[in-house]
C-alpha cells in the first residue's frame, strides 16, 4: 500500500517567519536585494545580517522578524519589519523601535559617533493614494530635515495583480507577497528565475513539518491579537481596546528594558508608570 501523500500547506511570504527564514539563506539574497534597492536605492549586497533575536534560546521567537542589516564600512543600520496586520499600535511600535536603535549605535569615547537608521516596513494593506511612502523628521519653521533616520512604508496590497512582463522584476517581487496560493505565485513570477526559486523553496517549506509549527504559532498569535483589536472595535468595548494597547507597551517596556533603556525613558515612551515598569523588572 503506497504512503499517503503528505498535504501541503500555502506558506504565504507576508510572514514574518517565512521572510526571516528566506533572508538568511545566501541564494535568495539577490532577490531580497532587487526590493530593498527599490525602495531605498541602496545596494544592500555589502551588508551583513545581525540578528537580534538570535540568542533568545526560544526557535519561534527566532523566526519572528526583526532583521537588522549592518556594514561595518558605513554608519547605516537597515531595520525591516513586516507588519502582517498594521494598526496604529504598531507604526507606533516601529517608530519606537527606530528610536532606541539610533540611541543604542552611539558609540562611547572621545569621538561621539551616531548611525544612520533605515527602517522598511512591509505593510499588508492597500493605499489609497500610494505605494510606498518616506517619513523623516522636519522643523516646521526652516524646513530643515533632520537628517537621523527614515522610515519607508511599503502598502503591498497596491501590488496585487502584477504580472512579470519582463521588465517589470521590482513590482513583480512585491506582488508575490500579496498572493494565496502556489499558482498565483507562480503566474505572477512568469518565467523569472529568481522568483521562481523563491515559489520552490516556499513549496518545499509547505510540507516540512517543522517549520510548519513555527509558522502555524506565528499565524495563531496574530489572529488572536487581530481579532481582540476588531471585537474590541466591534463590540463597543473600549476597554477590551485599551486593554490590547496596555498589553503592546507593556511588550515594548520589556525589549527596551532588556535592551537597557533608562526606567525613566522607558516611562516617557510607552506612557506606562515607574512602579508599572518597577513590577515588570
Amino acid at each position: 500500500m503506497k504512503d499517503k501523500k503528505k498535504e501541503k500547506r500555502f506558506i504565504s511570504l507576508l510572514s514574518d517567519t517565512t521572510f526571516k527564514h528566506l533572508f538568511k539563506k545566501e541564494e535568495y539574497k539577490e532577490f531580497f536585494n532587487v526590493i530593498v534597492k527599490s525602495i531605498i536605492d541602496m545596494d544592500i549586497s555589502n551588508f551583513e545580517l545581525y540578528d537580534a533575536e538570535l540568542n533568545s534560546g526560544n526557535e519561534k521567537r527566532d523566526y519572528r522578524l526583526d532583521l537588522l542589516l549592518v556594514n561595518s564600512d558605513i554608519d547605516i543600520i537597515i531595520s525591516i519589519e513586516m507588519n502582517q496586520f498594521p494598526s496604529e499600535v504598531t507604526k507606533f511600535k516601529n517608530r519606537l523601535y527606530v528610536y532606541t536603535l539610533l540611541a543604542k549605535s552611539l558609540n562611547s569615547g572621545e569621538d561621539v559617533k551616531k548611525k544612520y537608521i533605515i527602517q522598511i516596513n512591509f505593510n499588508k494593506e492597500k493605499h489609497p493614494y500610494v505605494s510606498k511612502a518616506s517619513y523623516s523628521v522636519m522643523d516646521l519653521d526652516t524646513h530643515k530635515e533632520i537628517k537621523d533616520f527614515k522610515i519607508h512604508e511599503v502598502y503591498l496590497e497596491n501590488y496585487k495583480g502584477i504580472r512579470y512582463n519582463g521588465d517589470n522584476k521590482e513590482e513583480m517581487y512585491l506582488s508575490l507577497f500579496t498572493a494565496t496560493s502556489y499558482e498565483e505565485l507562480r503566474e505572477i513570477a512568469g518565467d523569472d528565475k529568481e522568483a521562481l526559486k523563491i515559489v520552490d523553496e516556499l513549496e518545499k517549506l509547505g510540507i516540512d513539518d517543522k517549520f510548519g509549527v513555527i509558522y502555524d504559532n506565528e499565524e495563531m498569535q496574530k489572529r488572536m491579537i487581530n481579532t481582540a483589536r476588531n471585537w474590541g472595535y466591534d463590540d463597543g468595548k473600549a476597554e477590551g481596546l485599551e486593554e490590547g494597547k496596555k498589553e503592546e507597551k507593556i511588550s515594548i517596556a520589556k525589549n527596551l528594558l532588556k535592551d537597557g533603556m533608562p526606567i525613566e525613558s522607558v516611562s516617557k515612551n510607552t506612557g506606562l508608570s515607574i512602579e508599572e515598569l518597577q513590577k515588570l523588572i
